[in-house]
């Protein structure tokens, strides 16, 4: 390129001589204006050099810069997947340990029973049923009608197993019933589900015995009785007391103690019998 602009120089250069002498053949008077057309002439290839040449020396820079930053940007593009795949990693370990803490947790809440601890891995939510897939089956000691909590309370029954799948009767679905008992009367009520209990997790106590006392709050949890859950798991709270006409179909609502939006993980109670 430097080869290029100097042949171009040259070129005017000659140009400009020619110029020069053609315009000296003239009269003395015009020996000024050549003079002064002549330095013009000179100038101006000289500065067009020096122009051109810090043109293209400027440009070499930017290209020169423009790769540098191309490398950078490349780098910077690959630190960044770097970082995104320490997150994802991280994420993954994060989530792995609230898990193996879950389980944990269950044993530790649970110790007089023989826990299979489980991972929900799908669910089916209705207004009739309610209902979940857990990964954990026949090959793992589990049986249908075993009782499955988690480590709030009670969260329903097995009804179906696979060799390595079971099917979960959750308590707010409307088929179930659980025979429970208010902790601080002990008197024996029945908890149901209902259509709008997937969507609230509320449970009703349907047609409360005469004589029994039940106020807002009352802790609700299951007595034992019927064969199905064991007693003293806790069911919820009682939000409210619906009192009727007739009094013996009042009713009171029960807010499950396990929040069932967020369940992941559930503990399946084993019997000592069951235990191979």
């Amino acid at each position: 390129m430097s080869k290029l602009i100097k042949t171009i120089f040259k070129i005017l250069l000659i140009i400009a001589l020619f110029v020069c002498i053609g315009m000296t053949t003239e009269k003395p008077r015009n020996t000024m204006i050549v003079e002064s057309a002549f330095n013009d002439m000179l100038q101006f290839p000289t500065q067009a050099y020096i122009r051109l040449k810090a043109y293209i020396t400027g440009d070499a820079g930017y290209f020169a810069d423009v790769e540098t930053l191309k490398e950078e940007n490349e780098a910077l593009k690959n630190k960044v997947t770097e970082l995104e795949n320490k997150m994802i990693n991280y994420d993954e370990m994060t989530a792995t340990i609230a898990t193996l803490r879950t389980h944990l947790n269950l044993s530790e809440k649970y110790p007089d029973y023989n826990l299979v601890v489980a991972d929900i891995i799908s669910d089916s939510a209705t207004s009739w049923e309610a209902t979940y897939i857990v990964n954990k089956g026949e090959n793992h000691g589990v049986k249908p009608g075993m009782t499955v909590i988690a480590t709030d309370g009670l969260v329903g029954y097995v009804e179906s197993v696979t060799k390595n799948t079971s099917k979960i009767i959750s308590i707010l679905d409307a088929g179930n019933a659980v025979s429970a008992k208010i902790s601080r009367t002990r008197d024996e009520v029945i908890c149901k589900g209902s259509m709008s209990s997937t969507e609230d997790q509320e449970l009703k106590i349907l047609n409360i015995p005469i004589g029994t006392t039940i106020i807002e709050g009352d802790k609700i949890e299951t007595s034992g009785i019927g064969g199905i859950y064991p007693k003293g798991i806790s069911i919820g709270n009682v939000t409210e007391i619906i009192n009727k006409k007739n009094p013996v179909e009042n009713e009171a609502l029960i807010k499950t103690t396990v929040d069932f939006n967020r369940l992941e993980t559930v503990g399946i109670i084993v019997l000592e019998e069951d235990v191979g």
